[in-house]
C-alpha cells in the first residue's frame, strides 16, 4: 500500500482538503492535539501576562486575608503578583515541551509520508 492509498483528496466548496483513513491517524491525531494545546498555551501565556501589566489579578490568583491593615494589603499584593508570574514561567516552561515534542512528531511524520506530509500539515493547520 502507498501513501497515496492512505489520503483522499476532498473539495469542498471551493477549499482543498485531505481526509487521512489508515492507522498512521493516531500520530497526526497527537500532532493536532499538540498544536491545539500549544495555541490554548500561548493564549494562556498572553491572558497572563495582560492581568500582570495591567495590574489585574485573575481569580485563580486572588487571595483572601480576613485582616485589612496595610500591611496585609501589600502583602497580599505581592504575593498575588508572585502567583502570577509563576504561572507564566510554568507556562512558559510547558511551551518549551510541547514545542519539542511537536519537533519531534513533525519530523517522524515528514520522514513517514515523504512529499505528501506538507499537504497533510497544511490541511491540519487550516482545521486548527
Amino acid at each position: 500500500m502507498n501513501l497515496y492509498s492512505l489520503l483522499v483528496y476532498i473539495e469542498h466548496n471551493g477549499d482543498n482538503h485531505l481526509k487521512i483513513i489508515n492507522a498512521s491517524r493516531g500520530l497526526i491525531h497527537e500532532y493536532e492535539n499538540l498544536k491545539r494545546k500549544l495555541f490554548n498555551c500561548s493564549a494562556n501565556i498572553y491572558f497572563n501576562r495582560q492581568c500582570y501589566q495591567k495590574r489585574l489579578v485573575p481569580n485563580y490568583a486572588k487571595i483572601k486575608i480576613p485582616i485589612n491593615s496595610p500591611a496585609v494589603k501589600f502583602t497580599q499584593r505581592k504575593t498575588q503578583n508572585l502567583r502570577i508570574k509563576d504561572e507564566i514561567k510554568y507556562l512558559y516552561m510547558k511551551k518549551q515541551q510541547l514545542n519539542h515534542k511537536l519537533y519531534y512528531l513533525h519530523l517522524s511524520l515528514a520522514n513517514t509520508w515523504g512529499n505528501t506530509w506538507q499537504y497533510v500539515q497544511y490541511t491540519i493547520e487550516e482545521m486548527t
